[in-house]
């Protein structure tokens, strides 16, 4: 079998609508880049991605890809400068780990979403690093102008978040550690009894330590960062497919959660989609929710096979979680369907909260839809964004669990979910000063909304996204 860095399919077979690199700046040509590279448009202008032929897509081919797109040759590209971070790598107060893996691409909205206090210092810390101007424009759309909207609510919250501080609340901690105790409790308890209720109830438990510790992996590095190892999905990948990827670039063709999810789901109106695609979600997604961890592992597997992956040492703690299961169980076969059991319920409520959180709903933005002619970054993560209506959804426990005050996460990734509401006031009022809206869903209207979008193949204007109706079905 050959390395899935290797294994390859041509653009037209993938669904790719492409162009060839060009030797116009206008077009974006990239220094760097074959002439014949082939590349995917994003309908937002200055954005587009190489076409990645490989079938299995990973964190690691992603990184290459965006390396590509960038070519910005061993640097990091922060605005339109370029910086060897190579000796802070070690020092990075947030982490090694967003540094490292970085190297050669553009790490813009990373630095200005994760740096929110004391930019006069942090921007003089990355001046030490300076080596010199990049030489093309930066292969993104986003603007963070001085007085636009996302660098305006930056200031504004920038005095509260020095006040409260951005880390968790001593409650929060607890609430974490509790669900990890509880889970460690019923999934023991499950295998001993051999209780398949129980071993689903600590499936969903699961879910929710793991959704919790989300929260952790964009904070400084804690321990508290592991419990998501618990799962078969890894802390490490996570942060470059969630956290510099879906992050960054919602909804879009840079997206890692919304590629690899192709073509099982089809969540972009630019990409075909066949009546399976459009309708057999309603009756499949139900099952592939609940293997989405499972398929985690084959992708790790084939990473690590391919040379791109390391295996770390948090790799092994769901292995040993099934040596325990079996241990306690009254056979092999009951400890390891035990083990299976509860990944599928737990995997089951990351999808169905995540996939249905606030993003993958048609009255958000998604590649091929009219972009933005502002493009704002703030602004155009609220246009891929809703928050959730429910009132269940305010209590603390919700908003750490469900993936809850999501908007406010998108713009403030490296602030603890404890202190989200604390800047919703300032929010909302420099959102009114811009003439923007905060748009609101029940999870009702977000779980069938994000049916509909599996099925929609129209490209919505821009009138037509702000007009959207929720209940219009």
């Amino acid at each position: 079998m050959p390395p899935v860095s290797k294994l390859s399919f041509p653009a037209s077979v993938l669904g790719i609508k492409s162009v060839k690199n060009s030797s116009s700046e206008s077009d974006m040509a990239l220094p760097g880049s074959k002439p014949d590279t082939t590349y995917i448009q994003s309908s937002f202008k200055k954005l587009r991605k190489v076409a990645s032929r490989n079938v299995v897509v990973t964190p690691y081919n992603w990184l290459d890809d965006k390396r590509r797109g960038d070519a910005i040759g061993d640097y990091w590209r922060v605005h339109d400068k370029l910086y060897d971070l190579t000796n802070f790598i070690e020092k990075h107060p947030g982490g090694r780990d967003w540094i490292d893996v970085t190297r050669g691409t553009d790490v813009t909205e990373a630095f200005e979403s994760s740096h929110i206090l004391n930019m006069n210092k942090v921007e003089s810390i990355l001046a030490k690093y300076y080596v010199k101007e990049a030489t093309h424009p930066r292969n993104s759309p986003y603007e963070f102008k001085d007085d636009g909207f996302y660098k305006t609510l930056k200031r504004r919250v920038e005095p509260i978040l020095k006040k409260v501080g951005t880390g968790p609340t001593k409650r929060l901690l607890l609430t974490q550690d509790l669900l990890a105790s509880l889970y460690v409790f019923t999934s023991c308890l499950g295998a001993w009894s051999g209780s398949w209720l129980l071993q689903i109830l600590a499936g969903i438990i699961l879910g929710m330590v793991v959704v919790g510790a989300h929260n952790f992996l964009h904070l400084k590095d804690t321990w508290r960062r592991f419990y998501f190892d618990l799962c078969p999905m890894t802390s490490f990948e996570f942060r470059i497919t969630h956290g510099l990827s879906h992050h960054l670039f919602p909804n879009t063709i840079l997206d890692y959660e919304v590629i690899a999810l192709q073509p099982i789901f089809e969540l972009l109106p630019s990409r075909p989609k066949n009546l399976l695609n459009r309708y057999g979600s309603l009756i499949y997604s139900h099952f592939v929710y609940s293997q989405i961890m499972g398929q985690d592992i084959l992708r790790r597997v084939l990473a690590i096979y391919s040379g791109q992956a390391k295996i770390r040492p948090e790799n092994f703690l769901i292995f040993i979680q099934l040596a325990i299961f079996i241990f306690l169980s009254s056979s092999l076969i009951n400890g390891t369907l035990c083990w299976l059991i509860i990944y599928s319920a737990a995997s089951y409520w990351l999808a169905i909260v995540g996939l249905n959180a606030a993003h993958h709903h048609p009255a958000c933005f998604h590649d091929g839809d009219e972009a933005r002619h502002d493009p704002d970054f703030g602004l155009c993560q609220l246009d891929s964004t809703l928050d959730k209506a429910d009132d269940f959804h305010k209590t603390e426990l919700a908003v750490l669990t469900t993936f809850g005050e999501h908007p406010l996460h998108h713009l403030f990734p490296s602030v603890c979910h404890s202190k989200l509401p604390l800047l919703k006031p300032i929010f909302e009022q420099v959102l009114h000063e811009f003439l923007e809206n905060n748009r609101y869903a029940s999870q009702l209207e977000l779980f069938i909304g994000t049916h509909r979008q599996y099925a929609r193949v129209t490209k919505w204007s821009r009138k037509r996204q702000l007009g959207y109706q929720f209940g219009e079905y």
